[in-house]
């Protein structure tokens, strides 16, 4: 009889240990790797508008069983019209577009914790330059340069139920000789009505100019699970308003899984 209590105890433990271990999947299930392009077209109403088109590289690392690293850079080129609203120079082709170009670089690293069945909290840092190049002489007012260092400190979290994803997150930007910091609220819900499917919508504050914006996500089944879509729109309710529309492909190295998959477990 004692046996017997001794080989059912033993099995008993097994089962709850097996359960346990899948319970408490890693933070990050293994090195991921994303390659992404970014085509994005914003216009202000009766203003400028403007078209960009990025690149950007994003590796996210395990770090033991709970804490993932995730490193980024982005290089972005975008185009200012302003032909609206500057006129014609003497002398100019009449109806000449004028305009400014823009290069953007980005650093970007965040430490998380991150429970699968549960949610994540992430800290971040991140760092950028911009400069300009525009049809005469054109500076930044705040560094009299046409360049601007950027700085950014990020807080965010997510929380996981069933199907749904609810985030929010805090961005303080430091601007280059700037003594005022740009201070950020954004709230987020996700939802995946299919498992290989997102749609998201957000939204947030920036002083008194507020963003909202819809974005869909979706990994073609024809493709594999190594490649995904994303459409965005977005516009802000200040006056006048800015439209912002972008397209996003993005090609994963590693694993194929499902959006949600990837979401929660590796990116």
């Amino acid at each position: 009889m004692n046996s017997r209590i001794i080989v059912h105890a033993a099995a008993l433990a097994t089962v709850l240990c097996a359960s346990s271990a899948i319970a408490q999947t890693r933070a990050v299930e293994a090195t991921h790797v994303q390659f992404g392009l970014n085509s994005i077209d914003s216009d202000t109403s009766d203003s400028t508008s403007s078209g960009a088109l990025g690149l950007d590289l994003i590796a996210t690392f395990p770090l033991g069983s709970y804490l993932g690293l995730s490193l980024g850079g982005n290089y972005t080129e975008s185009k200012v019209r302003s032909r609206d609203v500057l006129p014609d120079e003497p002398g100019a082709v009449p109806g000449t577009r004028q305009s400014c170009s823009f290069d953007s670089t980005e650093g970007d690293l965040s430490l998380f914790f991150r429970r699968p069945s549960f949610g994540r909290l992430a800290v971040s840092y991140g760092t950028g330059n911009l400069s300009s190049d525009c049809e005469g002489d054109a500076v930044f007012l705040l560094t009299g340069k046409d360049s601007l260092g950027v700085d950014s400190y990020r807080v965010d979290a997510e929380y996981y139920i069933g199907d749904f994803t609810i985030g929010a997150g805090y961005t303080t930007t430091t601007l280059e000789d700037s003594a005022e910091d740009l201070k950020t609220t954004t709230l987020s819900a996700s939802w995946y009505p299919i498992d290989s499917l997102k749609i998201s919508l957000w939204g947030n504050d920036l002083y008194e100019d507020n963003s909202y914006g819809l974005a869909v996500e979706h990994q073609p089944g024809m493709l594999g699970d190594g490649f995904s879509v994303r459409l965005g729109l977005s516009t802000t309710d200040a006056s006048p308003k800015t439209r912002t529309i972008q397209l996003g492909l993005a090609y994963f190295f590693g694993r194929e899984v499902p959006l949600k998959t990837r979401d929660r477990q590796y990116r």
